[in-house]
């Protein structure tokens, strides 16, 4: 039992390390939380944990060794996500102040549970996150049902209240944004962060285009981003 014990705590220190830091997951809840507040953003928080279980549970199956021996399929995942986090930035220099009347804010919604789980399976960090904890749990000295059950749950555990920090920090940042002239700063700041992690996610994409990385490892270095 002490044994298994040591194994567990650094499967709970990489997953909370992975759900805290920034990334697009994070920034997509950041912006989430301060334009349509924290209850608003529950469904799409649920749904990123709700994703990333079943990522885990793909992961576990063989599709994590099967990406990292197909590098085209994951610059195509990579290329989607950034794709959307480009969108992403170009809606928050449009944005307008919190539900404002008649502003285009007052039609739009969050992201749905679905939608949310769904980008899990085009988000880079995402994967890496589900690659590292598989191979993580291998070492549990457990039966497979028992191995997997466990570290599905402490992933969950854990990645809920981590990502909701960042949902509750852009609720708590609304009534600061009222004033036009700071949300239009905080957007600008906000839409750049997103484009330099979109940006910074295509390095490896374009280094293995212009031959600066292996292609063997490229799928790596991409998911280890």
């Amino acid at each position: 039992m002490e044994s298994l014990s040591l194994l567990l705590a650094p499967l709970a220190l990489f997953m909370f390390v992975s759900s805290i830091t920034p990334g697009p997951n994070n920034l997509m809840l950041l912006a989430s939380g301060i334009r349509f507040g924290f209850n608003r953003t529950v469904p799409h928080m649920l749904g990123i944990t709700g994703g990333m279980v079943l990522l885990l549970l793909v992961a576990y199956a063989g599709v994590g060794a099967l990406l990292l021996a197909s590098p085209g399929l994951g610059k195509l995942m990579t290329v989607a996500c950034c794709a959307y986090l480009l969108w992403l930035a170009m809606r928050l220099l449009r944005d307008e102040e919190p539900d404002a009347a008649g502003s285009p804010e007052a039609q739009a919604r969050p992201m749905r549970a679905y939608e949310a789980a769904l980008f899990q399976f085009v988000n880079p960090k995402a994967w890496a996150m589900a690659v590292a904890a598989c191979t993580i749990a291998e070492k549990f000295p457990l039966p497979v049902a028992a191995r997997l059950s466990l570290m599905v749950l402490i992933s969950a555990a854990i990645n809920l209240p981590c990502v909701s920090v960042w949902a509750l920090f852009g609720k708590s940042m609304r009534r600061q944004l009222r004033a036009p002239g700071v949300r239009q700063a905080f957007n600008i700041a906000m839409a750049a962060l997103v484009v330099v992690t979109a940006l910074w996610m295509l390095l490896p994409v374009m280094d293995g285009l212009t031959g600066g990385i292996d292609p063997a490892q490229e799928l790596a270095y991409s998911l280890g981003r």
